[in-house]
């Protein structure tokens, strides 16, 4: 996949690692799927760790930015699995980071923009 990762500082964090490994290839997937490829930033808060996923695709309304979590919704209609999944890597991304204590919120910029907030442990 087409990833870049800026900001290499290391951040301890205690947690179920395979867990949050497969949220975040989940939100890479879909960076990657419907972007090309993803860039990836890090930075430590005082009260939090913020990681965000940017692509260069066309976004999404933000009408649907809640809905996209919902298990089995895909904004992508032609029923085609080559073009997306079943809608269920967001849902799921969001259940593995609610429970480490965080959340996952959506915008829009140059292309969609997944922002992860896990709370310092």
């Amino acid at each position: 996949m087409d990833v870049t990762f800026t900001n290499g500082e290391k951040i301890p964090y205690r947690c179920r690692p395979d867990a949050l490994r497969r949220a975040f290839r989940n939100l890479l997937e879909n960076a990657v799927r419907y972007g090309e490829r993803a860039r990836v930033t890090l930075v430590s808060r005082s009260d939090a760790t913020e990681v965000t996923i940017e692509d260069d695709g066309p976004g999404i309304p933000e009408a649907d930015f809640e809905r996209v979590f919902a298990p089995f919704v895909r904004l992508e209609n032609s029923r085609n699995r080559d073009t997306g999944g079943v809608g269920l890597g967001l849902a799921i991304a969001r259940t593995i980071i609610r429970g480490h204590g965080g959340d996952i919120a959506l915008a829009n910029g140059s292309g969609l923009h997944a922002i992860v907030r896990l709370p310092r442990s």
